[in-house]
């Protein structure tokens, strides 16, 4: 027979665990109170209200940092100057411009304008049987191609008989009494007047009634 041998396990028992502290809790900050400022935020005030040390990097990093806006603000304002004499000398060279090209052009219509009176008159003068004529039929085309071409430049003539008198627009040359007609009322255009976009070129010289 085989002897056999009793085998005993002994019983492992597992390690207690340490029990464990519960944290005792924080005191919860008070509704109104606000959070404490970081150190470099500190830091960085105290230097802005120049209670800080100059000699920490942080505090002559924020001095330079205020310089940098100080310039940048600084050359921001010139550019802004600048910017704003440049549109008004462009402005004002803009309205130089216009009137000196506005007073040449008056200056060459005013200078055509007799030309068109030597044609009225010479109209006037050519007699009855001479007006069908073809000479005469040919100036009468010069004349109306030299007054359309006033037109399309802006030129209008002063319509001025029988309206009343206008020291803006007309000159008194002659005043006399007229029968049944208001004093004061242009009775007759001694040399037509033109106006050029509304500006007076040639005031017209008229006869008014007394």
């Amino acid at each position: 027979m085989n002897d056999h041998k009793d085998t005993t396990f002994e019983a492992v028992q597992a390690p207690q665990a340490t029990p464990v502290e519960e944290a005792s809790p924080q005191p919860e900050a008070a509704p109104g109170d606000a959070a404490p400022a970081p150190a470099w935020q500190a830091l960085i005030q105290a230097a802005e209200e120049g209670a800080a040390d100059l000699s920490d990097p942080v505090v002559q990093l924020v001095q330079e940092y205020k310089e940098a806006v100080k310039a940048r603000d600084a050359w921001e304002d010139k550019y802004l100057r600048a910017a704003a004499d440049f549109a008004n000398a462009k402005r004002r060279a803009e309205m130089r411009a216009d009137s000196q090209i506005l007073a040449a052009r008056e200056r060459i219509l005013a200078a055509i304008l007799p030309v068109l009176d030597d044609f009225e008159r010479a109209f006037k003068a050519v007699p009855a049987e001479a007006q069908q004529s073809p000479w005469v039929e040919g100036f009468a085309l010069i004349q109306r191609k030299l007054r359309a071409t006033l037109e399309r430049e802006g030129v209008t003539e002063i319509q001025a008989e029988g309206q009343p008198f206008d020291p803006v627009l007309h000159q008194a040359v002659v005043s006399e009494p007229a029968a049944g007609v208001e004093p004061g009322t242009v009775i007759e255009v001694l040399q037509k007047g033109y106006t050029l976009e509304g500006r007076v070129l040639r005031p017209s010289m008229v006869k008014v009634a007394q």
